[in-house]
């Protein structure tokens, strides 16, 4: 299951000399990860018929956007010293973002069957 390495011997001149080190492989080249996406920020996106990948990936990204800008806002209100408002964003939030998760569901689950 395993191979057996044989045991390598160096005399002390090639060991000094930096024989036993493994020789650096060629830089291979790094392509960027966002190149294999392919993400088309065309109208048809946005219909039903879109591609299923990149109708969820501009679903995921619209609400991590969202929320981030959510998070903003509280924290601007809060460092203003306005807690009632931010407070009354983060209630709202996490009223709203589980009741839209589940119309979404919802919707998908009767759409789908």
């Amino acid at each position: 299951m395993f191979k057996n390495k044989k045991t390598e011997t160096y005399s002390v001149r090639e060991f000094l000399a930096g024989y036993h080190k493994t020789k650096p492989s060629p830089k291979k080249y790094n392509m960027p990860f966002f190149s294999f996406m392919g993400v088309d920020i065309s109208a048809k996106t946005f219909m039903p018929n879109g591609s299923p990948a990149d109708v969820a990936l501009l679903l995921v990204g619209g609400v991590g956007i969202a929320l981030i800008g959510v998070t903003m806002l509280e924290r601007h209100f809060v460092r203003n010293g306005d807690t009632l408002i931010a407070e009354l964003i983060n209630t709202t939030t996490n009223l709203l973002l589980p009741l839209g998760t589940f119309i979404y569901f919802t919707y998908k689950l009767f759409t789908t069957f």
